[in-house]
């Protein structure tokens, strides 16, 4: 009967010597076809075969071009964004203008975007100055081309960081993009600016780490988007 092993270091080896002895020693008592020892297998791949591990809840550590497309809210979340893309070893580009809308992007722009910048994660923040639209099953058709445009490349869409309850259109983002796709910022809480509408600049920052830490555990497509410890730290304080 052949035997095959793994060993992981050379130390060890005098013990396996001496289990293999013995298992050879009892090998006529063993039942017909028992399997006596298995060689470890420690690719990716077996591990979650093995361990019938949920390949949604992996991380995909290898660097990324963030694209972050929207509104006056993307343009807030572009300097956090930039910061922790970096220090995730990410590169990161931001198409941030004030008054964007859904349906400004609805045509053809996002392609001719993506194609031009090659991303391969995008992050989408629109909706929030059309929050409190009542043409829901119109914006359903807009979010729907959007989506269309954006095609095989890995995305989220953030939802606009409700400042009083909407009339539905947060439903439709989240029910437009899927499952995995959509952050609901409504469920923050954050301090907002003058205007009452705007979140604070330094709010922006919470806001970011909040998403970075939704992507890495709740999104469908997790990259590495890790908040440094001293950043967090921070944030529990606001």
């Amino acid at each position: 009967m052949t035997i095959k092993y793994f060993i992981r270091r050379g130390a060890h080896s005098l013990f396996l010597g001496l289990l293999l002895a013995m298992v050879w020693g009892c090998e006529e008592n063993l039942p017909e076809g028992e399997v006596i020892y298995t060689p470890l297998d420690l690719t990716l791949q077996a591990y979650i075969e093995a361990n019938k591990v949920d390949s949604s809840m992996l991380i995909d550590s290898s660097a990324q071009h963030v694209l972050l497309i929207g509104d006056s809210m993307a343009d807030g979340l572009r300097h956090p964004f930039s910061l922790l893309a970096k220090q995730n070893g990410h590169k990161f580009t931001a198409v941030a203008k004030t008054s964007s809308s859904i349906l400004a992007w609805q045509g053809k722009r996002m392609k001719a975007l993506i194609e031009e910048l090659k991303p391969t994660y995008v992050m989408v923040s629109l909706g929030s100055n059309e929050l409190f639209t009542r043409q829901l099953e119109a914006y359903k058709k807009f979010v729907k081309r959007i989506v269309d445009q954006i095609g095989e490349v890995n995305f989220i869409w953030i939802g606009p960081p409700n400042w009083r309850k909407d009339n539905g259109l947060t439903g439709v983002l989240a029910e437009g993009v899927g499952e995995g796709r959509f952050f609901p910022s409504q469920d923050l809480v954050l301090k907002r600016a003058g205007d009452g509408i705007h979140p604070r600049w330094k709010e922006y920052e919470k806001w970011a780490n909040a998403i970075s830490g939704w992507i890495m555990t709740e999104s469908k497509q997790k990259i590495l988007m890790k908040v440094p410890e001293k950043v967090q730290d921070s944030d529990n304080k606001l």
